[in-house]
């Protein structure tokens, strides 16, 4: 009866695994970022940037810099070595072949050694050739060196495993690493407005800020006057339109939860917030709250890459 490996054996192979991924994604990119400084380029810091200085032999505050944002990556770079060494584990169990090891390993290592140098190097301000050094020292890891040590075994799992682990694994893998570069789904671009009852006097309400969707919720609308607007732009690509409608003598503090996409209006009476459209939407991330005393909007979430509010009359 076939035996698997020796304990001793695979653990030798997933150490050597997460040896080398450190030494591809931490150690040989930051040689290559001291030989780019040394032959007159510097490839990091802010001030006065990324640019051409005289060729010279690398100075010992030079080594010292470049050996202590090596231990500053050391971390992130062994965490992922071993997460490939689990990976390797697991593809040596359905016995991958050395093409599959190939197209599984290349680009995860690509992608997660690039970003772990962009995530790392915003502390040196690191320039585009850093976090490209990199990502290909790290592919180049994937492609000739994981698959000499991924173990296998003897015995042959079935089939049907052996195909559907590794698409598993390689699917979930490179989700997890692409997905914090997407655009964020629950982020929102947003119009708010709020409105009260006109008795007090005031520029009055026009439909033409927020569109004709709030004809039906406002049938009067000369009866109501423009208090405050908000409106915010952020990363995301969702698009939000809001009515505060506040038919009370005084506003009530309050926050509100704004919708992915669509409309949404909440209506104040009885010193209470109830909402009257937009129940049905997807939540964003971002919400926004109403103060008492002036009125004021602001927003709590991530937000915004820009923003502008203002109070009536708007100019």
């Amino acid at each position: 009866m076939p035996r698997w490996p020796q304990t001793r054996t695979w653990l030798l192979a997933l150490l050597w695994v997460l040896l080398t991924y450190v030494v591809a994604a931490d150690l040989l990119p930051n040689l290559l970022l001291l030989v780019i400084n040394c032959s007159g380029y510097l490839p990091y810091s802010d001030r006065p940037g990324p640019g051409w200085q005289p060729p010279h032999f690398p100075s010992k505050d030079e080594l010292q810099f470049f050996l202590g944002f090596g231990l500053l990556l050391l971390r992130g770079t062994a965490l992922y070595g071993a997460l490939f060494a689990l990976l390797s584990w697991l593809l040596g169990l359905c016995r991958a072949p050395r093409w599959g090891l190939r197209l599984i390993a290349t680009p995860l290592a690509f992608v997660s050694s690039g970003i772990m140098m962009t995530a790392a190097g915003w502390m040196i301000a690191i320039s585009s050739v850093g976090v490209y050094a990199a990502a290909i020292c790290g592919g180049a890891w994937g492609f000739l060196v994981f698959p000499r040590f991924v173990p296998m075994p003897s015995r042959v799992l079935p089939l049907a495993i052996r195909i559907v682990v590794p698409l598993l694994v390689y699917t979930a893998g490179g989700y997890w690493l692409i997905h914090p570069l997407l655009p964020d789904r629950a982020l929102t671009n947003a119009k708010i407005e709020v409105i009260r009852r006109n008795s007090a006097g005031g520029p009055r309400f026009d439909q033409t800020y927020l569109g004709s969707d709030f004809g039906q919720f406002v049938k009067n609308a000369d009866q109501y006057a423009s208090v405050t607007r908000l409106e915010f732009t952020t990363d995301g690509r969702n698009h939000a339109r809001a009515l505060l409608i506040v038919d009370d003598s005084q506003p009530v503090a309050h926050t509100f939860e704004l919708p992915r996409n669509g409309i949404a209006v909440y209506r104040q009476s009885g010193g209470t917030w109830k909402r009257e459209q937009g129940d049905g939407a997807k939540p964003s991330d971002i919400s926004v709250s109403l103060t008492d005393f002036n009125s004021t909007l602001q927003t709590s979430g991530p937000c915004c890459s820009n923003s502008s509010a203002g109070f009536a009359p708007y100019r």
